[in-house]
């Protein structure tokens, strides 16, 4: 299975909301990340985002899932989006040690 999300869809334009990104995580990707070969974050769209969004969307994803960061990919990513996204998968492998 291949997990598609498309984060404008879901988020706007400006992903700046910490509490949205964590529920949608709860929600919709923690229950599918170890059945799912590939997980595809689609950033077209987005313009920018905020340090606490990303934190909360991909570094948690990957300090609960560390075994996951193979099999996910950002695809359409403006350069200052890319640079918060490198930043937070950073962050969450600093956490699994």
């Amino acid at each position: 299975m291949k997990l598609v999300i498309e984060v404008a869809r879901e988020f706007g334009t400006f992903c700046a909301d910490a509490d949205s990104a964590l529920e949608f995580r709860h929600l919709h990707v923690d229950p599918l990340v170890e059945q799912a070969r590939e997980i595809v974050f689609d950033f077209a769209g987005v313009r920018n985002m905020n340090s606490s969004f990303s934190n909360a969307l991909i570094a948690n994803l990957f300090s609960s899932h560390p075994n996951a960061l193979g099999r996910v990919k950002f695809r359409n990513c403006r350069a200052n989006v890319r640079l918060m996204i490198e930043s937070a998968i950073d962050t969450g492998m600093m956490r699994v040690g």
